[in-house]
């Protein structure tokens, strides 16, 4: 019941906060409302990029505004407006989520690229920053391409690095890549497998991947241009450039190199050299302990007392 209450006070106070603007209050009965009408929803932001909740405390719903603003911000400078409407959900809430479950039987997130329309679940809270700025980069890229889909897997590795962002991980992801690239630096992606598909139910708690650093080193080199880029052979061409500068952080250099296999050569040969010299002392040892047979005893020689 105190929980309730405190839901239905923070609704109240969004519910007000909203009529008292303008453009706030001509969010009623919008996108989430006439998406979802089952759906009680309370204005909570208004923009391109706007916000309505079901069930959120107020607490949280500045918590979600400000980490969306957040997002919004790079995105507008970095690709471009983008415009879509949010709709938070809370777990206990009364939103059907039967229609939206993912294959793990939980609903969490959905994106509707055509109806510009993002549906998070709010029950783990610290997803909810990165889920937004995962989406809202697809979105971007979409709106971006206009009617020529953004190309996969690129549009996800751009997510990928808005959502390090967010988490403040960037450095963390290109340590991470540094050991993993230690033998390659040719491209191994097909960054053009498939277009961006418009609809997406997915699970942004098994989302995460450090090639956002990737995207980190071609706006570092290239400029924020580079990333509404849509040619997959331009694309492997800096992924190549990337694994380099990967490897001369990692050793020092540019170049690849075959030190280490004499290296791996050395350690086998000596540890073969090791295990040989221990299993001769070993068997010398065992032969040491064997003694020969004793003869019988003379008859007579022994009495028994």
């Amino acid at each position: 019941m105190f929980r309730n209450l405190i839901l239905g006070c923070g609704a109240a106070l969004l519910i007000v906060v909203g009529l008292g603007s303008p453009s706030a209050s001509a969010l009623a009965g919008d996108s989430c409302a006439e998406r979802f009408p089952e759906t009680a929803w309370v204005p909570v932001h208004s923009g391109p990029v706007s916000i309505e909740a079901t069930g959120v405390t107020a607490g949280l719903a500045g918590r979600f505004t400000k980490e969306t603003e957040l997002v919004e911000g790079w995105i507008n400078e970095e690709i471009g407006a983008v415009s879509l409407t949010l709709c938070l959900v809370e777990n206990d809430s009364d939103f059907d989520v039967t229609p939206y479950v993912s294959g793990s039987q939980r609903f969490h997130s959905r994106m509707e690229m055509d109806e510009q329309l993002l549906v998070i679940n709010t029950e783990q809270v610290g997803l909810v920053g990165p889920a937004i700025a995962w989406s809202m980069a697809h979105h971007a890229l979409w709106q971006a391409a206009g009617s020529s889909p953004h190309p996969e897997p690129i549009s996800s590795v751009v997510g990928q690095w808005y959502r390090a962002r967010i988490l403040d991980r960037l450095d963390l992801y290109h340590r991470d890549v540094m050991v993993e690239n230690f033998f390659d630096t040719e491209s191994v992606i097909d960054w053009t497998e498939t277009e961006q598909p418009q609809v997406l139910d997915w699970d942004p708690e098994q989302n995460f991947q450090a090639i956002g650093d990737f995207i980190d080193f071609a706006v570092s080199e290239y400029g924020t241009e580079v990333l509404v880029e849509t040619d997959g052979a331009r694309w492997s061409e800096i992924e190549a450039e990337w694994r380099v500068a990967l490897r001369a952080d990692l050793t020092g250099r540019t170049t690849p190199t075959t030190e280490w296999v004499v290296g791996v050569g050395i350690v086998t040969v000596l540890l073969v050299v090791a295990a040989t010299a221990i299993g001769l002392g070993l068997w010398s040892k065992h032969r040491r302990r064997e003694r020969p047979d004793t003869a019988p005893a003379i008859p007579g020689f022994f009495s028994d007392s």
